[in-house]
Parts: structure tokens; C-alpha cells; sequence
């Protein structure tokens, strides 16, 4: 079922901003694992906290909270390094645990889908091969292994979390979903008006305030897309022993991301980048009850000004 939708033009407009925006991304070296960190001294890195009671908590308590859950939510930055290997660290902590999660990755959609079944730990770095993984625009496959090789060595499966780019570009175009597609995701569930007023406000200005008004409406269908296909992907994938999603830290926030989808209790861990200058936790963002169940402080990668490089490659 499809129609013309009211956003065809805004779709387009939003296209050619996105297309710049991946210029910028794909132009820029693939970050390799050794590239140093910076603020490694900062007071909090390595600090883990609990957001709801305000408590620095040890490790032992964070694995005990993720392996009492049914639903696992890792948020990375995708460029860290340090925040994939502390993923791995989790996934091998929950399954160590004695459950058998399924392993749901933000970064492939259908198409990727067989190549993560086929997935051996023997293999396992010609993985990103097999998933384009680098093709398709995400930072160096090295810095995701290790996720992979823990879920493999535990026995885990794997399975892709994203929509295809067809159902993506339908949805932005503002078409209409099959009625299939729109039981499976409860589709019907919008965003209130304060949700979808801070979630454009954040696409403003993670655009760096380039994109036209009108590209922000279907932008937001999009991200509501993959949030809610991410949580039906996660009961998909569930067998009995619950399942663990890989995926940027705004799709584990719980007031709008995947946990506001699947409704039932979860576990959120944002992973977090430290500012030089700020050593006060509760200070940071994510350090909030209502975003997440637990924050883990790392050292942050190189600083890029990545809206100068957005307006340059806009210009050019």
C-alpha cells in the first residue's frame, strides 16, 4: 500500500542535505583501533554511574543489573573504539551469566542478515567484508570485532536491527506502509508534540543548523522508523534469553528510542565521551534518569569541527 504522501519534496531536499552529510563522513580516513584517546587522565573515565539514584556503582553491579534484564541496550558513539570494546565486555558478561541473548546490530539491515547467521569466530575478521561493513559507511570494522567475537565465542546468534534503505526512503518520501508493516512496528504510535519537538531540535542542530525546515519532518519519521524496527527486531531475535541491541546511544534513550517502544523495563547503558573541563557527572546529558539506567565514562576520540566540514562540502 503506498501513496504520494505529503512529503515528497521535503524528501528530496533532506536527500541531497543527507548526501553531503555522508561526503563528509566517507571523505574523512577510517579511524584505525590504534588511534590514541584523547582526556585518558580525566577523573571520570572509566567511572560507571546509576543514573536514577545518583551512585557510582562497580562493575559487578552493572553486570548484575544487564543480566536481570530481558532487554540490553548498549548506546556507543560509533567512531570510539574504547565504546565497542566495553560492548563486548558486556556482551560476554550477560551471557556469561549462563542466558544465550540474541545480538541485534543497529549497523545492517536485511541484506546483512545472512552473512551475520553464517557468521564463525574462526572468520571472523572477514566478517566486515562479507557485510560491507565499511562500504556501507561505518567507521573501521576492527573496532566492531570484538562485539562479534564475543557474541560468537558465548555461542550468540546475530541479527540485523535496521530497516532496508527501500522501506527507509518509503517512510521519508511519506508513504504509506503495508498493513503488515505497520502491526509489526505498532506504527500507529506517534510521537507526542514534546517529543517530536526535541527530537527535531536535535536534528537541527546535529545538522548544524543547515538543513531546511522542511527536511526535518520526514528526517524524524525516519529516526521513529528505525527505533520502532529496532525493537520489533529485538523480539524477533528473542528465543527465551532476552536479546542485546548494538546501537548509537540516541536509539537507547528511553524517552523516545527503542526501550519507549518496547515498553517493558530495560537495561540502558550510554556509553560517554568526557569533556575537558567538566569532572562533575551529574553535569553531562546523558546523566539522566529519564535517558538512560546507567552512564560508563570514556576518554573521547579526536575532536573534529564537523559542521565546518558539513557547510565546506556543501559549497564545494
Amino acid at each position: 500500500m503506498q501513496s504520494a504522501g505529503p512529503f515528497p519534496t521535503a524528501w528530496r531536499i533532506a536527500s541531497v542535505w543527507l548526501g553531503i552529510a555522508a561526503l563528509c563522513f566517507l571523505s574523512t580516513p577510517l579511524r584505525a583501533e590504534t588511534t590514541p584517546l584523547l582526556l585518558q587522565g580525566h577523573p571520570l573515565v572509566g567511572s560507571l554511574w546509576e543514573t536514577e539514584s545518583g551512585r557510582r556503582v562497580d562493575e559487578s553491579e552493572l553486570t548484575a543489573a544487564a543480566r536481570a534484564a530481558h532487554w540490553v541496550l548498549l548506546g556507543e558513539k560509533h567512531d570510539n573504539p574504547e565504546h565497542h570494546r566495553l560492548q563486548a565486555r558486556m556482551v560476554a558478561a550477560v551471557a556469561g551469566g549462563g542466558r544465550k541473548p540474541a545480538i541485534v546490530w543497529e549497523m545492517a539491515g536485511p541484506d546483512q542478515a545472512e552473512a551475520l547467521a553464517a557468521a564463525r569466530l574462526e572468520t571472523v575478521d572477514r566478517l566486515g567484508a562479507a557485510l560491507e561493513w565499511e562500504a556501507r559507511g561505518w567507521s573501521t570494522w576492527a573496532i566492531y570485532q570484538p562485539i562479534a567475537e564475543a557474541a560468537l565465542r558465548h555461542g550468540l546468534k546475530m541479527y540485523p536491527g535496521n530497516p532496508s534503505p527501500e522501506t527507509t526512503r518509503r517512510v521519508g518520501r511519506g508513504e504509506t506502509l503495508s498493513t503488515s508493516l505497520v502491526e509489526q512496528l505498532d506504527w500507529d504510535r506517534g510521537y507526542d508534540a514534546d517529543q517530536l519537538a526535541a527530537l527535531t531540535d536535535l536534528l537541527a542542530v546535529s545538522h548544524c543548523g543547515a538543513l531546511p525546515e522542511s527536511a526535518l519532518a520526514p528526517m524524524a519519521d525516519v529516526q521513529r522508523l528505525r527505533d520502532a524496527w529496532m525493537a520489533s527486531s529485538l523480539r524477533r531475535a528473542d528465543s527465551g534469553g532476552g536479546a542485546i541491541l548494538i546501537a548509537g546511544t540516541e536509539h537507547v534513550r528511553e524517552d523516545r528510542g527503542v526501550p519507549w517502544r518496547l515498553e517493558e523495563a530495560v537495561f540502558s547503558l550510554a556509553f560517554v565521551e568526557v569533556s575537558e573541563g567538566e569532572e562533575q557527572a551529574r553535569n553531562y546529558r546523558a546523566f539522566d534518569p529519564r535517558l538512560f539506567d546507567f552512564v560508563w565514562f570514556t576518554a573521547k576520540v579526536e575532536e573534529r569541527d564537523w559542521c565546518a566540514q558539513f557547510r565546506k562540502t556543501s559549497q564545494d
